[in-house]
């Protein structure tokens, strides 16, 4: 597995790859985003492409970006997509780790489905908060 960021110059060449696996993970937002936002964003630089190789093969990208609060920066990991997770979350719980440090952030946060929760608990993260909604249906 290599996992590796992508240059901003290149996104649109590495978007094609990648874009389905943006669009299963836009589609628990309940309408708030899809794979054009992400796109979007990417394009005008407010995040950074992430993507996970197995030999040339994309088989997970996600996007970071750094967010400067008045204490301390965070590296947020906004989107996640792809597959066979067990075989590449060290190397990018890792990576991600010492590039949030390059990028002189003292955290790194992300928000998600519950079941990050386990996935992420043996890397030390813990939950922070919860979100609710409730849609308000007039008819």
């Amino acid at each position: 597995m290599i996992f590796t960021l992508i240059p901003h110059e290149h996104v649109l060449n590495v978007w094609p790859d990648v874009a389905g696996m943006f669009e299963r993970a836009t589609r628990t937002t309940n309408g708030r985003f899809d794979k054009l936002n992400v796109l979007d964003e990417l394009l005008d630089n407010k995040l950074c492409l992430w993507v996970i190789y197995e030999d040339t093969v994309p088989v997970a990208s996600l996007t970071t970006r750094v967010i400067p609060y008045r204490e301390y920066k965070s590296l947020s990991i906004d989107w996640v997509g792809g597959h066979k997770m067990s075989g590449w979350l060290d190397e990018v719980m890792h990576t991600l780790k010492n590039y949030a440090k390059d990028q002189d952030c003292s955290r790194l946060e992300g928000r998600g489905r519950s079941g990050w929760t386990r996935a992420l608990k043996k890397y030390g993260w813990k939950p922070d908060y919860i979100a609710v909604e409730l849609e308000l249906n007039d008819g």
